[in-house]
């Protein structure tokens, strides 16, 4: 009688527990991240009586999640993917934009500047004519300096960004190592912390989110993640954190730097972060570049060309435009007393690149940091012999120590500091130099209207407007390009959460179906217990 009850209430036991387990699952449903748990069931040991092997009921082996660790490594790398190309499309297309603004873009000023330059060459002596020159001479150069701020503003949000993507960093992998602990000790007790170590897949996968990490799960159950060029970010219950320090040659621009152990900025893709990383590096800083190489070659053309001509006076052209001076920025880790000086010497030859020189064992190495190609360098940098490479010069004084570092940017500050040098209306050269030139003469003037189809950038290869249709061309192609990246990408992680989702989740009717069934057998259960109990009373009652 006893074996008929103690196999009833091991029925009553598994099956509470079962009905309890399906009962988290619905509760659950709509958790994200959540996997579907299952109850496995063998029987109890049996009991040898001589020859007879008798059952002793049923008894709950294991409860496991539903789980297949692919489909959750593919849901990750996708979704560091997807997030970093959405990023880089959500970022270019503001700088696309601003840039093609039909009214507020460059190419508009540009056309309007040009027209004026035709109409003062019609009627050279017309100071009315001249007045809207300087008038769009000075919208012009207006607009290259609300181009760049608008720029640096958006540089701005970039370093506010990345700032905040290191704190979510370092907030998760605090998170994701907390659970590490409780997992492993769960582990530890013969347990199976299947809630938690949803949880842990779930940090994991939000981490992905700003950054793409790797991982690698250890035999204590514990998971270690690994960024960039694989510096540990979390070491089974260990974190290391992320720190956000300043650019070794511009303490504003944000770098990441990896527990004190230094900066790992260019070694980090994928995720939100990945994105800000990128449209920094392929579409802003280039576009600033590019942006500030039209201003000076712009600048130097037409200020060029006016100095060859003679005002209403007589007197010979000044500056049209202005530009501020080349200014080097030393590395704040330059451990010598040398000092740098850059002039440029062929504004035609400039790139619109920044460089970087060093002092290395052999001398000074001049390094393009767009394409990183080491460039040729003339001379010894002293005032006598610059040092001279793609349009400038640089005279080096003091003493410089092995791997000090200057980051020379030629145009850098040219877009945000042109400016119109002239504002007497009188003081245009439009006529020649020589004895023949007049109040009417506009040779000097057609001679600048031709500039619009010359080409005068990086050495003659194309004109200005060629130049600002292949800044626009770069941006939209950026934009495109990563649009088509994140539909692409989107599509992948829609299919890869759905083929998670169909391991892992949970079907509300496979779950209504298991209550029925284990309320079923609980019921039965209870009414073998109650037959047992029964017949124990008739066995008792019979002695008494």
């Amino acid at each position: 009688m006893s074996d008929m009850l103690g196999s009833a209430l091991s029925g009553l036991n598994t099956y509470q527990r079962a009905l309890a387990t399906t009962s988290h699952n619905i509760a659950n449903a709509n958790t994200d991240g959540y996997s579907r748990q299952t109850v496995t069931m063998n029987t109890r040991n049996p009991q040898q009586l001589g020859p007879l092997t008798l059952g002793s009921g049923v008894q709950l082996s294991s409860v496991q999640r539903a789980y297949d660790q692919y489909a959750v490594v593919q849901q990750r790398s996708t979704t560091a993917s997807f997030a970093q190309q959405d990023t880089l499309h959500s970022l270019s297309g503001r700088i696309d934009t601003l840039l093609s603004d039909s009214d507020q873009g460059l190419s508009p000023a540009m056309s309007k500047f040009y027209d004026s330059i035709q109409a003062a060459s019609t009627d050279p002596s017309s100071l009315a004519a001249r007045r809207e020159l300087l008038a769009t001479s000075s919208t012009l150069t207006a607009r290259f300096q609300g181009i760049d701020a608008e720029l640096s503003s958006i540089n701005d949000e970039t370093n506010a960004r990345i700032s905040a993507s290191v704190t979510e960093i370092n907030g998760l992998s605090k998170r994701i190592a907390d659970l590490n602990l409780s997992i492993s000790r769960t582990v530890g007790q013969g347990g199976k912390p299947n809630d938690l170590l949803d949880q842990r897949d779930t940090a994991v996968l939000e981490l992905n989110q700003i950054v793409r990490v790797s991982t690698l799960e250890q035999k204590d159950g514990t998971m270690s993640l690994f960024v960039g060029n694989g510096q540990p970010l979390v070491l089974g219950t260990q974190q290391n954190t992320l720190a956000l320090t300043g650019n070794r040659f511009d303490p504003t621009r944000a770098e990441v730097s990896f527990s004190g152990q230094g900066e790992i900025t260019s070694a980090l893709e994928g995720g939100s972060l990945g994105g800000i990383l990128a449209f920094r590096d392929d579409v802003l800083t280039p576009t600033r570049n590019q942006l500030g190489l039209l201003a000076n070659q712009l600048a130097s053309a037409f200020n060029d060309q006016h100095a060859q001509g003679t005002d209403l006076r007589g007197d010979v052209g000044g500056d049209l435009f202005s530009i501020a001076a080349i200014e080097p920025q030393a590395s704040s880790a330059n451990t010598g007393t040398a000092a740098l000086s850059v002039t440029a010497t062929n504004t035609f030859a400039l790139t619109g690149d920044a460089y970087v020189l060093s002092q290395t064992d052999t001398g000074w190495q001049l390094r393009n940091t767009t394409n990183k190609q080491v460039v040729s360098l003339s001379g010894d940098g002293s005032a006598a012999n610059p040092l001279s490479a793609d349009g400038f010069s640089m005279v080096v004084t003091g003493s410089a120590a092995r791997n000090d570092e200057f980051l020379i940017a030629p145009t850098g500050l040219s877009a945000k500091t042109v400016a119109v040098a002239i504002t007497d209306p009188a003081k245009i050269a439009a006529a020649a130099n020589d004895a023949n030139a007049g109040p009417g003469d506009n040779r000097n003037m057609l001679a600048m209207a031709g500039l619009e189809n010359k080409k005068v950038l990086v050495n003659g290869t194309a004109t200005l407007s060629d130049g600002v249709q292949s800044m626009l061309g770069k941006v939209a192609a950026t934009t495109r390009s990563s649009q088509v990246g994140a539909a692409a990408q989107q599509t992948l992680l829609t299919q890869a959460t759905a083929r998670r989702d169909d391991v892992s989740g949970v079907n509300l009717d496979e779950e209504a179906a298991n209550i029925l069934r284990f309320q079923q057998a609980y019921q039965a259960s209870a009414q073998v217990a109650s037959v047992a109990n029964s017949l124990f009373q008739t066995i008792i009652n019979a002695f008494n």
